[in-house]
């Protein structure tokens, strides 16, 4: 199994509420079987924060080609866009 490495940075972090959506949203996503920490997997966090109630969340994905081969990535995550 390939290990997936997000590093998020959340806003606003303290929206205890939009922090706990995401981090539903990022572990149904991990648990589905994609392992590509990149843009398919952030879309797909970001439609269902849409769906949980963000409508205007966005998230940004920035990685370079060794994290990309390392299945790792930045996640810029902000709830309102």
């Amino acid at each position: 199994m390939t290990t997936v490495h997000i590093r998020a940075r959340l806003s606003p972090w303290d929206d205890f509420d939009f922090v706990r959506a995401f981090e539903l949203a990022r572990d149904e996503v991990e648990g589905s079987g994609n392992v590509d920490a990149g843009p398919a997997a952030a879309l797909e966090v970001e439609r269902r924060l849409h769906a949980a109630g963000y409508p205007s969340a966005r998230i940004d994905v920035t990685r370079s080609v060794s994290e990309a081969l390392e299945h790792a990535s930045h996640w810029d995550v902000r709830r309102d866009g």
